[in-house]
């Protein structure tokens, strides 16, 4: 099995500031200890939320992408990452591969969604990385410049099941990372949530950012986690 390096390095550089869904939403858990004071996963009691890296790379029988229009008009709304530069904005990382399924699905959605479209050409700066590429990236990172490559990205943010979705501030600092699939009305709240700096002064290092995400969801109809009582 392939597996992706992890650069640790780098990670260590940048730790200090970097389903087929049935249910309504993804649950979000608070975040286990991690190193320093990077944003810990939220992470899904789903067992079909996402694809792991490695095992799409394995199937390459799973080959059919998204219809071409949708998947078009996902890629007027994504730019690539060769340049990951939050341009004065919060940024919106997705990292997805072409033979996974949930990518593909979540390249519909916003490819179907004219409001989702919408909502994150205007409140974030989106960038999509296929983490299976072998590419070189010019990341900006809290006003540093970087040259890495696509496995040392996929190592500076832990990804190992895609898709997975990075929203960071307007420096490219991690707020909160999201593995997995994510249903639209969900995605459209967290944009929400994102746009009106919900997050701010919120620690990410005790969970802080991701109860508030909790409670922001349930304010805003959003059902996370089991089944509705």
């Amino acid at each position: 099995m392939k597996t992706i390096a992890i650069a640790l390095c780098v990670s260590a550089l940048l730790a200090a500031g970097c389903s087929d869904s049935k249910t309504e939403a993804r649950q979000i858990k608070e975040p286990a200890a991690t190193p320093a004071d990077s944003a810990a996963p939220a992470a899904s009691s789903e067992a079909k939320s996402g694809t792991k890296v490695e095992e799409a790379a394995e199937k390459t029988a799973v080959k059919t992408p998204a219809p071409k229009a949708q998947l078009s008009r996902f890629y007027q709304v994504f730019r690539d990452g060769a340049k990951i530069d939050p341009a004065g904005k919060p940024m919106l990382l997705v990292f997805g591969q072409s033979a996974d399924p949930y990518t593909r699905k979540l390249q519909d959605d916003v490819g179907r969604d004219p409001e989702l479209a919408e909502a994150i050409r205007q409140d974030v700066t989106p960038i999509y990385i296929d983490a299976m590429a072998q590419k070189r990236h010019k990341f900006m990172h809290n006003g540093e410049a970087m040259d890495v490559d696509t496995k040392t990205l996929v190592g500076i943010y832990h990804i190992d099941a895609t898709p997975t979705l990075i929203f960071t501030d307007e420096k490219g600092v991690s707020i909160f990372i999201v593995p997995g699939y994510m249903p639209p009305k969900q995605f459209k709240v967290t944009l929400q949530f994102v746009k009106e700096g919900a997050w701010k002064g919120k620690d990410r290092k005790n969970g802080e950012v991701y109860k508030a995400l909790k409670a922001y969801y349930e304010s805003h109809g959003v059902h996370v986690g089991g089944p509705k009582k």
